[in-house]
């Protein structure tokens, strides 16, 4: 039987943050069970008309079994996207123009009939902050605006004088601010309003601050609709992000039924669009973002191998 190829597009192998990168540790887990990946960037897809067809320069990744820092690459081989049985977009944002045209690249993969993770039709329609509107019983009110009155009248109203603005196409906590109203500081904050949206241009959305933040921001990965992987990020002592590059730390978390039935009916609505991968960050039970472009599976304890391993057997089983 031929072996199952992947291909995962990332950034630079040497960027990564290789103590709490996914996507090596997905691939690792898939070569485990007989599976070959390779890795590109989105720089290295392209189309040309007189093949008609997208072609990768990639090269096959071998990793350590205990190590994903390191590793051995073959030498590049220019494959058609047709070669692989399934792509997996892992690129960081920031999601602009080169992060849609190579989405444009893999569509044609799609079609042809590789399996796509995440689908690039959805990577297009869903964006990481505006996602989670779509279940408005799962969240806290929000706005998304260019208008800085608007956020004015929001921050004052439904965010009782505290709010996060934050933008739309970057991650793990870059660009978010917190924006604490008093009577001193309104003329200041209409500033940043106006500033932050490029005096009423650039999309922001607003929340409320939840001061349960600091008990601690809950992230679950997801993979086919399913609950894979849950810990707590508990915010640095002098800081409200919970983001491991802000200074968080990790602890182990036990979900409720009641948060697993939620998580899941979310995951499973989107699985349908095809977001096979998902990241949700939940606090105070409430879900304040949903990661789909790159979600990174987040563990507290010692690494275990264990939810790639289930990851590694659910793909399996669904490219057989």
């Amino acid at each position: 039987m031929a072996k199952i190829l992947h291909l995962f597009v990332i950034d630079p192998i040497e960027t990564l943050n290789f103590p709490l990168d996914s996507s090596l540790r997905i691939a690792r887990a898939l070569r485990k069970i007989g599976h070959e990946t390779f890795i590109c960037t989105p720089s290295q897809i392209e189309w040309a008309s007189r093949e008609g067809q997208a072609v990768a320069y990639a090269q096959n990744l071998h990793s350590d079994d205990k190590d994903v820092s390191r590793y051995t690459l073959d030498p590049i081989a220019r494959l058609p996207l047709t070669h692989f049985r399934a792509i997996h977009m892992r690129k960081d944002p920031p999601y602009d123009l080169t992060y849609i045209t190579c989405t444009w690249l893999l569509d044609t993969a799609e079609k042809a009939g590789v399996k796509v993770l995440n689908s690039p039709r959805a990577l297009r329609d869903y964006n990481e902050k505006l996602s989670i509107f779509q279940f408005p019983e799962a969240i806290q009110d929000g706005l998304i605006s260019t208008n800085p009155d608007s956020f004015m009248s929001f921050l004052k109203k439904e965010a009782k004088g505290d709010a996060v603005l934050k933008p739309l196409t970057l991650f793990g906590g870059r660009g978010v601010i917190r924006l604490t109203l008093t009577a001193q500081n309104e003329a200041e904050i209409y500033k940043t309003l106006i500033e932050e949206t490029a005096k009423g241009i650039d999309h922001r959305l607003m929340q409320p601050f939840d001061k349960r933040i600091f008990d601690g921001e809950v992230r679950v990965f997801t993979a086919g609709g399913k609950a894979i992987s849950w810990c707590l990020k508990k915010p640095h002592a002098d800081n409200f992000l919970a983001n491991t590059r802000s200074g968080a730390t990790l602890e182990p978390y036990t979900p409720s039924p009641k948060e697993v039935h939620m998580i899941e009916a979310i995951a499973g609505k989107l699985l349908q669009a095809g977001i096979y991968f998902l990241g949700f960050d939940v606090i105070g039970g409430f879900v304040s973002e949903i990661n789909l472009t790159s979600p990174r599976l987040l563990q507290a304890t010692d690494e275990s191998a264990e939810p790639y391993n289930q990851i590694a057997a659910m793909l399996a089983k669904d490219l057989s």
